[in-house]
């Protein structure tokens, strides 16, 4: 009896002991939110967010969960800096552009014609990151930084084959910067969200576009854009970032893994994900004859360019009285861009 007795209490010992262990491990377990404000359908939601999470899932053993909260959930696109600031989200992807002058130095980076791709931008931003753009991210911890695909001119009606096709054109602008282009080339830029690009597009109140070529598939906008003209026009830089208090105050093994799973790795592919998922969405859009796909004459290009060229020399001026370097990054930047090419 005493036998049986002893083994009965080492079994309630036992189940004790595994009870204890993992509530143990639900206790360590750290869970994270991660906020952005696409459809969980994107792009860089499936191939670049839900792959960071897993990672770091994987890399600590389940112990640290980030729980991805898409479509502005925490925070419309130009709130989400803040989301991150004040700890509604933890982790968030930002448009650094959609929130005008928090980001100044990073804004060079909205200027026309500097980029091909988005790799290339990607790999530019890595290279001054550290000089000229850290005193933008000081409030945040910076998890990968990169770029969408090249911007294009998309329409509904004419396709734009030259300079003077633009003129008059209402032309949805995605940034001040580009508002500030369209009109200097002599359209007429409207502000709209992506949400309602397809009402507006299929009822005519614009006649298009200028957006990178990966929004098209995106945000269903392939059965209202039928002109698509290859020009290059910009890029958007792009940062996912995280609260800094909220990083620091991580165990050892949480940061680690944050840190492997992210970082400029994740970045060029971020970037690459956009360059390949444009090309193959304007080819797929192309050969079953949804959209056609002219690519502007280098001649008809460097007429856009000359007309934007002030762009510059403002950015300069208007950042170099902030005491920020701004003839030298911009510089820099040009000298990087033309050795990446």
């Amino acid at each position: 009896m005493a036998k049986y007795g002893k083994y009965f209490i080492m079994a309630v010992i036992g189940v004790f002991v595994v009870l204890t262990a993992a509530q143990a491990l639900r206790a360590e377990t750290i869970e994270l939110k991660m906020a952005h404000f696409m459809s969980p359908m994107h792009i860089q939601h499936q191939q670049s967010f839900v792959p960071f999470t897993k990672e770091v899932e994987k890399l600590t053993g389940g112990r640290v969960k980030i729980r991805i909260f898409p479509g502005g959930a925490l925070g419309g696109a130009p709130e989400l800096a803040d989301s991150v600031k004040t700890g509604i989200a933890d982790i968030a992807f930002i448009v650094p552009s959609y929130t005008t002058g928090r980001f100044p130095r990073t804004s060079v980076f909205d200027l026309p014609f500097i980029f091909d791709n988005a790799i290339q931008a990607a790999e530019v931003l890595y290279a001054v990151y550290d000089k000229y753009l850290a005193e933008d991210f000081k409030d945040y911890k910076v998890l990968w930084l990169y770029s969408c695909d090249t911007g294009q001119l998309h329409s509904v009606g004419k396709q734009i084959r030259v300079l003077a096709d633009l003129q008059g054109m209402k032309m949805r602008a995605p940034s001040s910067y580009m508002s500030e282009a369209l009109k200097l080339l002599g359209s007429n830029p409207v502000s709209m969200p992506l949400s309602e690009l397809s009402m507006a597009l299929d009822k005519h109140v614009i006649d298009g576009m200028l957006s990178p070529s990966s929004s098209l598939k995106d945000f269903k906008l392939t059965e209202t854009i039928k002109n698509t003209t290859q020009i290059d026009f910009y890029i958007s830089p792009m940062a996912v970032i995280m609260n800094k208090e909220k990083y620091n105050s991580l165990p050892d093994y949480a940061r680690k893994a944050i840190d492997q799973a992210s970082g400029k790795k994740r970045g060029l592919l971020a970037a690459k994900i956009y360059d390949d998922y444009a090309k193959t969405s304007l080819k797929y859009l192309s050969d079953t004859g949804k959209i056609k796909v002219y690519r502007l004459a280098p001649d008809e290009k460097k007429k856009f360019i000359e007309k934007l060229k002030k762009m510059e020399v403002e950015w300069v001026a208007k950042n170099a009285i902030k005491g920020i370097p701004a003839r030298e990054l911009m510089d820099r930047i040009h000298e990087l861009a033309a050795k990446t090419k």
